[in-house]
């Protein structure tokens, strides 16, 4: 076949074999991208490989491969690069019968950021929860000691409106003592790190189904060309 020519038919080959790298059980799945591609069986690694060359090949991008196995790295993908997401990964051709499959083993850190974003927005949200609770403590504290009688001294009074204000419809001042009691509240509020601790995981669930759903959009698009073309 044409695409056989090029790069790919002059690079050394070697029996494919696992990928190595980073690798915990269960772990491991939480960034992990695996799927399969139908392809035309009379395709060869060569043909198949050429046709992922112009999504593959970016500056940046350091690729080998291993008989019908391709593994790449991309170093600090650019934005407009349309596998940026998958940062690295294996492609390896499986036969089976008379069929054959491209396979792709895929690596995400988007889907590792929006898993790890969850637990620091719990943990600011916790820490909120403790600073709460320890000022709580000292308030309590200080009026065992008897400070409330000091402090009741130096509340000020709610201001009033004079006559002609208040006959043209102008809003009340606000209680000082309530404004300071709503300011201390809401100064180490939780909820904003529960909401988007929740966010992100709502993010990292999606993404579990929407990122497996991408590549193998992206590289059946990239092999249409070439099935066609082993059809005719």
């Amino acid at each position: 076949m044409s695409e056989a020519a090029g790069p790919w038919a002059a690079m050394p080959t070697a029996p494919a074999r696992p990928s190595r790298g980073f690798f915990i059980p269960y772990v491991d799945h939480i960034w992990r991208v695996r799927g399969a591609v139908p392809i035309d069986p009379a395709m060869t690694p060569e043909a198949a490989f050429a046709r992922l060359d112009p999504l593959l090949r970016t500056p940046g991008t350091r690729l080998t491969v291993e008989g019908e196995a391709l593994t790449y790295a991309k170093l600090n993908p650019a934005a407009q690069d349309k596998f940026a997401t998958f940062t690295r990964g294996r492609l390896w051709i499986e036969r089976a019968g008379a069929g054959a499959v491209l396979r792709f083993d895929l690596f995400s850190p988007a889907l590792l950021a929006c898993f790890l974003a969850p637990l620091l927005f719990l943990g600011f949200a916790q820490a909120a929860v403790t600073i709460n609770a320890w000022e709580k403590a000292s308030e309590a504290a200080e009026k065992a000691k008897g400070k409330p009688a000091d402090e009741k001294k130096q509340t000020k009074p709610v201001p009033k409106l004079n006559p002609v204000d208040e006959f043209l419809g102008a809003p009340a001042p606000e209680d000082p003592a309530k404004k300071k009691k709503e300011e201390d509240e809401g100064r180490h509020a939780p909820e904003p790190g529960y909401f988007l601790a929740g966010l992100f995981f709502a993010l990292y669930l999606l993404g579990r189904w929407l990122e497996p759903w991408l590549a193998r959009r992206r590289l059946r698009a990239a092999l249409a060309d070439a099935t066609e073309s082993a059809a005719r």
